[in-house]
């Protein structure tokens, strides 16, 4: 057998094939991330009109929450949040869901911790939801009247 070289005509059509199945192939991830993504934002756009209804449903009687901005929003969810029973209702719910969403709600948590390492929570800054001043602030009153 004999061989011979690669004229570089027969170098340039291989390339060029090469290129378009490269580009074609770069296109083709690009189509898969821009899905992944609009799937996962879909999902989100979802759970945040969930969430919203919930805030509407359960708001008080006589106050309208589209009147509070944002910051004064978490302030109040912080707050509703803040309370022991709340924790220990939300506790109970995930022990009550099916085995198979806790799995899938494992690997969601573990995926949301990797993205939210190193953020600090911010302390809500609330009076006491009851009413009552507390004994710092009793004592700032005091103060206040003398």
């Amino acid at each position: 057998m004999e061989q011979r070289a690669i004229t570089q005509m027969e170098k340039s059509k291989k390339m060029a094939k090469a290129d378009e199945k490269f580009r074609q192939a770069q296109a083709q991830y690009a189509k898969a991330v821009k899905d992944e993504n609009d799937r996962i934002r879909k999902i989100q756009d979802r759970h945040k009109y969930m969430m919203g209804g919930c805030v509407l449903k359960y708001f008080p009687e006589g106050f309208n929450a589209y009147e509070f901005n944002e910051p004064e929003m978490n302030r109040i969810i912080a707050c509703a949040f803040s309370f022991a029973g709340v924790a220990n209702l939300i506790k109970t719910v995930i022990k009550e869901r099916p085995k198979e969403e806790q799995e899938a709600e494992k690997t969601d948590d573990q995926n949301e911790t990797v993205e939210t390492e190193g953020n600090e929570t911010e302390e809500a800054d609330y009076d006491d939801a009851d009413g009552d001043d507390t004994d710092s602030e009793k004592e700032e009153n005091d103060e206040d009247e003398n």
